[in-house]
């Protein structure tokens, strides 16, 4: 599979300057523009990575189980070094940001990760399509979250990640998220960052709000 990719650097952006926190993104086709304007109106120094979909068919291949893995491989074994053997960027500091469907996907991508060679130092959730029923279950055909939760919280309790979960207004996604949020506060992992944040707007119009603040939860404010 091939992925159109989208790379933002910030104005006066220097080839031999300071290493720089990348901010790794889903779903290019509708966010790269929203994604930009935030990073450019904040003038936050930090290098985004857009990633194409490709279809809507494919979303719901890459974002779900069991394609969400290669996906995964493919964002940490391809794309990751292909990016930082071109451009600054600080290891340390990359954050992965999902909206909707690929907003699960960041759910994912934190569960497979393993704590001896953790990629991402900082997950975001957008209005994330977390598929639990009102109970706060899962429903029977999607079981897989909790299985991969419970095996990453098995290898290790230490979870030194920023995770931020949004949601918009009172919908299904923002109730679920905050449900997840509650649930993984109450693990005990250690180092794990928490924040929920919701706001009072549709789907689409949260995207560029939350992910403005989740950055500056992450990464403290610009000065």
């Amino acid at each position: 599979m091939t992925y159109g990719v989208q790379v933002w650097l910030p104005a006066g952006y220097d080839a031999a300057g300071p290493l720089l926190p990348a901010i790794y993104a889903t779903d290019s086709e509708y966010r790269f523009t929203t994604l930009t304007s935030v990073l450019q109106a904040s003038r936050r120094r930090a290098i985004l990575v857009n990633v194409a979909a490709m279809s809507s068919a494919r979303r719901f291949v890459d974002f779900t189980m069991p394609g969400a893995e290669a996906y995964h491989r493919f964002l940490t074994r391809e794309l990751i070094p292909f990016v930082e053997a071109r451009w600054r960027v600080d290891g340390a500091k990359r954050t992965l940001s999902g909206h909707s469907l690929s907003g699960q996907f960041a759910l994912y991508a934190l569960y497979l990760e393993r704590p001896e060679a953790r990629f991402f130092s900082s997950i975001v959730s957008g209005d994330g399509s977390f598929w639990y029923t009102p109970d706060g279950r899962y429903v029977p055909s999607l079981e897989d979250p909790v299985r991969m939760e419970q095996a990453m919280r098995d290898r290790s309790r230490l979870l030194p990640v920023s995770l931020v979960i949004a949601g918009a207004g009172v919908g299904p996604n923002a109730v679920q998220g905050t449900m997840l949020h509650d649930f993984l506060a109450g693990r005990g992992y250690e180092g794990l960052r928490l924040a929920n944040l919701n706001y009072n707007l549709a789907h689409i119009p949260m995207d560029g709000p939350s992910f403005g603040d989740a950055l500056n939860f992450i990464y403290g404010p610009v000065n």
